[in-house]
């Protein structure tokens, strides 16, 4: 049978009429409940009341809370404020008029189809002219070209594969995988919001932190991939999460949408320690964390200190010490980004930072960056990086600085232009610099 709204009115016309007449019928003293309806103009206003305990309020405050209004439909036209649908219903019922059409509840959402696959790409084209150990050079290159593939294969399961295009230094073009993982996530466990365990050639616990607030990954590597000493991707297996619930979409639209906890976030994991572009040569596995914490979320969101840190072995069979300890403090707003970092470690990630006879050089560092966005699709990014490669060592270390204008001209889709120079300490070695007009290309 089909159902009209005629036969909606109608039939609750009928039950509103037997709860009218149960009313005037039931005795004064009757057991069980009674029937309550009550109606009082004030106003301009006819003010309607099924429960006795609504009325006395009302009468005490004048508020009626919660209630359903009518413009126009009283008797003689007045506004009708019932105190729900049933006292709304009594009231035309008894005066004779139209019933009320309740408002028609949208569909539901269609459940969600899976897979879901999205396929995207990330490049990096340069021009760039320099000098290197004393040697000129002019080149277009390819700095990177990834295939962004990823697939939400049901409600807790997804996967990502990203083959990553290079170019060596003899000019050849590489592809190889930089990504390739299942991801397990769900939306809450406690205090932790969307965490996820991520198992293949997986994301280390700290560029892709770093990256998405020194969004000019376009130029070059970040101060401590540059030195050589990890690189973003490791197989092993990483947990994450956000520290508590997500910050408001204010922030997330002006700011940044990027690792959003509103007390910050972290990451573990355990790894082969090869990095995700050389094979491994030993047995050891390498435990590597970050936590980021936004000390005052409610004055200053953009505000926050992280730690990161690696132990366990280089890369070579002779297994020299790998340590890492890096302290970090940044701050976004919608015209400026601002971090500083402090590194001090032993070794690094191939096993190479070793002396004479095979143990790991102490080393340390720091870096300053900063971008200033004086509009929405101009920037200007400064940065400092200081690298002392063997703390046994005087006056070996390297001091480089950057200075770039970036122009966004569609949605991550950048034109940077930038000089890049690197000091040396050591007597007799020349500065490398290179100018760079860089095209980030992204869908």
């Amino acid at each position: 049978m089909k159902v009209t709204q005629g036969f909606v009115r109608s039939a609750t016309a009928v039950v509103v009429a037997v709860l009218m007449a149960a009313a005037a019928a039931a005795p004064l003293h009757a057991a069980g409940p009674v029937l309550f309806y009550e109606e009082v103009e004030k106003d301009g206003r006819i003010y309607v009341f099924n429960t006795p305990e609504r009325l006395q309020i009302w009468k005490e405050s004048g508020e009626m809370g919660a209630a359903v209004t009518l413009v126009g439909r009283g008797a003689n036209g007045e506004t009708i404020v019932a105190e729900n649908e049933v006292a709304i219903d009594m009231y035309l019922f008894k005066h004779n008029l139209p019933g009320y059409d309740r408002p028609t509840a949208p569909p539901p959402p269609p459940p969600p189809t899976y897979p879901q696959v999205k396929v995207g790409g990330l490049a990096y084209l340069s021009y760039q002219n320099g000098t290197t150990k004393g040697v000129d050079y002019s080149k277009v290159t390819i700095k990177r070209g990834y295939i962004l593939v990823n697939a939400t294969i049901n409600s807790f399961f997804g996967a990502r594969l990203t083959p990553d295009v290079t170019q060596d230094d003899t000019g050849d073009i590489k592809l190889r995988i930089k990504y390739a993982y299942g991801q397990f996530k769900w939306a809450k466990s406690g205090f932790l919001t969307k965490p996820n365990v991520e198992f293949g050639v997986a994301h280390m616990p700290w560029l892709d932190f770093e990256e998405h607030v020194n969004m000019f990954r376009m130029q070059d590597t970040m101060f401590m991939e540059r030195n050589g000493l990890f690189n973003s991707a490791d197989v092993g297996v990483t947990f994450a999460a956000l520290l508590g619930p997500e910050l408001d979409d204010t922030y997330k639209k002006a700011v940044s949408s990027y690792y959003p906890g509103k007390y910050g976030s972290f990451s573990f994991g355990v790894y082969n320690g090869s990095g995700y572009h050389a094979k491994e040569k030993n047995e050891n596995k390498v435990v590597e964390g970050r936590v980021t914490v936004r000390p005052i979320p409610n004055q200053l969101p953009g505000l926050q200190v992280s730690y990161f840190g690696i132990a366990g072995k280089g890369n070579t069979e002779k297994e020299p010490d790998w340590l890492v300890n890096t302290l970090m403090g940044s701050y976004q707003h919608k015209y400026l980004v601002l971090t500083g970092t402090w590194y001090d470690g032993k070794g690094n990630q191939s096993g190479s930072a070793v002396d004479a006879d095979g143990k790991a050089l102490e080393r340390d560092g720091w870096s300053f960056f900063t971008q200033l966005r004086p509009t929405p699709d101009w920037s200007v990014i400064v940065r400092y990086d200081f690298f002392d490669p063997n703390k046994d060592v005087e006056d070996d270390g390297n001091k480089r600085t950057i200075v770039g204008v970036a122009y966004e001209f569609a949605h991550h889709n950048y034109l940077l232009f930038d000089y890049d120079r690197v000091d040396y300490e050591k007597s007799g070695v020349d500065a490398d610099d290179r100018l760079q007009l860089t095209l980030q290309v992204s869908f």
